[in-house]
């Protein structure tokens, strides 16, 4: 495979994993926000961590992506592969 189409599907695959990352941390804030009789601090405490570690990762994730499109766009096979998709 040429280096353009690794990098291309590698910056796919990360902006697929960001995007289920922010859609899973949106879940799990749904949880914190919504009132429910068995909610304690601690299962609070620990939505709320992992609403703050998936935003994290989802950016990390993005802009790893953004990373992989300047790259290609400074290529000129890349140029020419983005265009194509």
């Amino acid at each position: 495979m040429s280096k353009a189409r690794v990098l291309y599907e590698k910056m796919v695959d990360f902006k697929r994993f960001g995007i289920t990352s922010l859609a899973l941390s949106a879940f799990l804030y749904l949880g914190v926000v919504l009132p429910l009789e068995d909610k304690t601090i601690i299962k609070t405490d620990i939505l709320m961590g992992g609403t703050v570690l998936l935003l994290l990762l989802s950016v990390y994730f993005l802009f790893q992506s953004n990373r992989y499109r300047k790259i290609l766009l400074d290529s000129d096979e890349g140029e020419e592969y983005l265009m194509k998709k």
